[in-house]
């Protein structure tokens, strides 16, 4: 009997850990917390984090595809074609965000000027001299992340049985 009921409590127990367990994974998801950030972030910073993303996605999937150039000996077969593809797509697509964030730069860089006027007046304006300095160093520093990919790419090419394509 007493056996019994030990296995109802650690069944309760279990039960209890998968609930905790859901709940910390509905919290964690990147679904969430996509949902819980601030809905007046502006259009720089959701570019920059953009950005992040797809160079972060782009680093891992060189990786992915060096993995498996090397356990395959250097041809990696249709995979590593698939994978180059996809590869050289982000990198696309991390360009348009690029672009778009020395756009907006620019758009900022214009306000900032006609703001400097208001500035005189005592009146304040959103974006201070040191932001739009970070402003310009973070999209430097996505043309360096994104350049560091590109030789990431290309640097498969170049390396001796690399995949038979020459630079």
């Amino acid at each position: 009997m007493s056996r019994k009921g030990s296995y109802g409590r650690k069944e309760n127990d279990l039960g209890a850990l998968i609930d905790r367990l859901v709940v910390m994974a509905e919290e964690l998801s990147p679904e969430q917390r996509s949902q819980q950030e601030p809905e007046e972030m502006d259009e720089f910073t959701r570019l920059k984090k953009l950005a992040a993303r797809q160079v972060s996605e782009i680093r891992k999937m060189i990786g992915e595809r060096d993995d498996l150039l090397e356990a395959s000996g250097g041809s990696g077969g249709r995979q590593a074609v698939v994978l180059s593809s996809k590869i050289r797509e982000l990198l696309r697509n991390v360009h348009e965000t690029h672009k778009a964030m020395q756009n907006e730069l620019s758009a900022e860089e214009r306000q900032m000027a006609k703001e400097e006027s208001l500035r005189a007046k005592g009146k304040a304006s959103l974006l201070s001299r040191d932001d739009l300095d970070a402003h310009v160093q973070l999209v430097e520093l996505t043309g360096k992340h994104i350049a560091e990919c590109e030789a990431l790419e290309k640097k498969r090419y170049q390396t001796p049985g690399g995949g038979g394509r020459s630079a």
